[in-house]
């Protein structure tokens, strides 16, 4: 190993924080796996767009062909606003490395959507996606719509959300004049885009969230209705269907709050929730609470929480926020011996052995997940940040860890296959 630099507080903000276990381009390319339908438009740039990071619920799942909501009507809506080619982007593959355009892994041209998707190849799958969108009967709402979310939702994957947001605005817009039209159409929205339209809308909304909030909240009281029709004619299916969406609705208004800034608000709102897994509050109320650097309060949320490798999680976190790094090093290791299958342990003991100086010990960890494991982006992040640490070369390393993965088997976990220059810090 080169000689290796400590890691000064100077360059700690550099480092991925310890992360916890809850559930990413203007011209094309001539690596294109996929023709882009958009290849002969325009980009289109408004000058107020965003660049915020704005992760879906879940960054390793895989966008599908999404359900309408029940009893959807049978009249026919006009979706030609959805069409406009002028209304989307060109995704460039500038911000790729090049192992990746080049890797034997790369899909076919002629890669059909759902093959795209069960690989985690989701930035041709938004180019396909798009193709067949603008390609469909314009009355075809059950058509239309599932592709639209799978578009928004493999540009979410591919870290660009402010894309996604704005895309997602003729929808958001037309459904928010309530007109007949939009209110024919609301019921022939899937669930998942209703949810993903509220995220995004949050990017474009310069409201501090705020928007999103009331947003979540009207969901909320349209679900309690539904929920009320199902439980009054008897349908126990769609009765445990609506009662799971309200209690997921009540997770985000208190993700919600905290992406805002509003930690004790957001757990005053989890202890308002329900009828919702106990072990889910209690888990997350302990997070808030690390997070305010209220300790006391943490260990009793934590007193509440009957999952064994969760009150580990939080055990191990408050060695870290009682600023005992040697200790949280080994709670960490304690915890991934006991859950080797869970490569996110060992992560955060390596990077408290990066803040202790050990950083051959902390490379020979990240560098074993990094080659064992589906690598997801905070690992790259940190190993690359690692790089940066120990090495004057380390713009080869950091390319020998792209090519790395460029070879691996594609796979939709952990975000997609294909990576960006940003995750290796490129």
């Amino acid at each position: 190993m080169d000689s290796p630099k400590s890691p000064s507080g100077s360059v700690r903000r550099h480092i991925r924080n310890i992360s916890h276990p809850l559930p990413r381009r203007n011209t094309k390319g001539p690596l294109d796996a996929v023709d882009d339908p958009l290849a002969h438009q325009p980009t289109r740039i408004r000058s107020d767009a965003t660049a915020e990071d704005a992760p879906v619920e879940s960054q390793t799942s895989t966008p599908t062909q999404a359900k309408p909501l029940p009893l959807a009507p049978t009249r026919k809506i006009d979706l030609r606003f959805l069409q406009n080619p002028q209304t989307y982007y060109q995704l460039a593959t500038d911000d790729i490395p090049a192992a990746f355009l080049e890797s034997e892994h790369q899909p076919l041209p002629d890669a059909t959507l759902p093959d795209l998707l069960a690989k985690g190849h989701f930035r041709p799958a938004a180019v396909v996606a798009l193709r067949q969108l603008l390609q469909a009967d314009s009355n075809n709402a059950e058509n239309i719509l599932p592709l639209l979310y799978t578009r928004l939702a493999c540009l979410v994957l591919i870290s660009k959300p402010d894309l996604a947001a704005e895309e997602a605005l003729q929808l958001t817009d037309f459904l928010g004049r309530g007109t007949p039209s939009a209110k024919d159409l609301l019921p022939n929205v899937p669930w998942e885009l209703r949810i993903l339209l509220v995220r995004l809308q949050a990017i474009v909304a310069d409201d501090g969230g705020r928007r999103a909030i009331m947003a979540l909240y009207a969901l909320a009281a349209e679900v309690r209705s539904h929920l009320r029709d199902t439980n009054e004619s008897g349908d126990v299916q769609m009765a445990q269907t609506w009662s799971s969406r309200l209690r997921d609705l009540g997770f985000r208004v208190a993700d919600a709050f905290v992406e805002m800034g509003e930690l004790e608000t957001a757990t005053r709102h989890l202890e308002s929730l329900l009828e919702v897994d106990t072990d889910e509050v209690n888990f997350r109320k302990a997070l808030l609470r690390v997070r305010l650097g209220d300790i006391d309060g943490a260990e009793r949320s934590m007193k509440g929480i009957a999952s064994e490798e969760r009150h580990d999680t939080i055990a191990a976190l408050l060695t870290i926020a009682n600023d005992d790094w040697h200790n949280a090093v080994n709670a960490w290791r304690s915890v991934g011996e006991k859950y080797p299958t869970s490569d996110f342990f060992q992560q955060n003991a390596a990077v408290c052995l990066m803040y202790t100086g050990r950083l051959a010990e902390s490379r020979e960890i990240l560098e074993r997940l990094a080659e064992e494991h589906d690598a997801y982006p905070a690992l790259l992040f940190n190993l690359s940040t690692l790089y940066e640490l120990c090495t004057e070369r380390a713009v080869d390393r950091k390319t020998d860890l792209a090519t790395s993965r460029a070879a691996k088997p594609a796979t939709p976990s952990s975000g997609g296959w294909e990576r960006s220059n940003a995750d290796f810090k490129l």
